[in-house]
């Protein structure tokens, strides 16, 4: 059975819309307030982040306010409902990185830059073991529940209306030995199967690629939504950024576009990883 994008995927998705709606409109965050009765401002601000519902009237409000055609109201109504269910979150991930996991239950194009780490998307269960195993935070019992979980994610990937993914994986990750050389030798091979579907890319970033502008960096566009709507997800250690508006987008977009431009080809990256996993055996 496909994953339904949870409530607070399209909360965002909504949030960011409407945003672009106004702005498209050139109505002011206080004309918006003044609209739906608000006495604060800042209300609006927590709409347009996904940080809180509107009721059903308040989303006929802004169609009319902004003067969205049929097409677009009929949208925002759609995404308004959805949007004011509940929404409890995934087990085992922490609160400031559900927001991205909802968006990527949503996306429609995945596209992620790696360099030490491999993705949570493409990772083995053993290689997610070893790393989950690193924190201190989980037990035992909850490192296998929360490699599950990211079992989990990943099959969407295979399902029917999967998202496409696309992947530019530095060589460093790809040679840093987590969990083992056997680990490392299974996890390339699965990187190796994934790279043969036909929704997902993967680019390799050899050591002679040289300086580029992602250097240092780890970084999630996703794009969702119509019209298309892109978010930013940058991940530390203990907290995470999504952006969603230039100029973040428009440099982190960049960034990935000239990683891909300086990784190898598609048929290339297979070659080199066809390499890698002979020097694993």
């Amino acid at each position: 059975m496909a994953h339904q994008p949870p409530p607070l995927a399209r909360r965002i998705e909504l949030g960011a819309l409407l945003r672009a709606y106004r702005e498209r409109a050139g109505v002011e965050a206080s004309e918006v307030a003044d609209a739906l009765g608000w006495s604060y401002v800042q209300k609006v601000g927590l709409v347009e982040s996904g940080k809180r519902k509107l009721a059903a009237v308040e989303v006929t409000v802004l169609a009319d306010l902004l003067k969205l055609d049929a097409d677009e109201r009929a949208k925002v109504v759609e995404l308004g409902k959805v949007a004011r269910k509940r929404d409890p979150g995934p087990a085992f991930v922490a609160d400031w990185a559900q927001t991205y996991v909802a968006l990527e239950t949503a996306a429609e194009h995945i596209k992620v830059f790696a360099e030490e780490l491999l993705p949570g998307l493409v990772q083995t269960e053993d290689y997610a073991r070893a790393l989950l195993a690193q924190g201190a935070a989980l037990t035992p019992r909850e490192v296998e529940a929360a490699v599950r979980q990211r079992v989990d994610r990943q099959r969407r990937l295979v399902e029917s209306g999967a998202p496409k993914l696309t992947v530019v994986l530095s060589e460093s990750g790809l040679r840093r030995q987590v969990g083992g050389r056997v680990v490392m030798r299974d996890q390339l091979d699965h990187i190796r199967q994934l790279a043969s579907r036909r929704n997902i890319t993967v680019r390799l970033l050899p050591f002679e690629a040289g300086a580029y502008l992602a250097l240092g960096t780890w970084f999630t566009l996703i794009q969702l939504g119509d019209p298309v709507v892109t978010f930013v997800y940058v991940e530390a250690l203990t907290d995470s950024d999504i952006h969603d508006r230039p100029p973040h987008t428009d440099v982190y977009t960049l960034a990935f576009d000239r990683a891909q431009r300086a990784a190898l080809s598609p048929t290339e990256s297979l070659a080199r990883l066809d390499h890698l996993i002979e020097e694993f055996d």
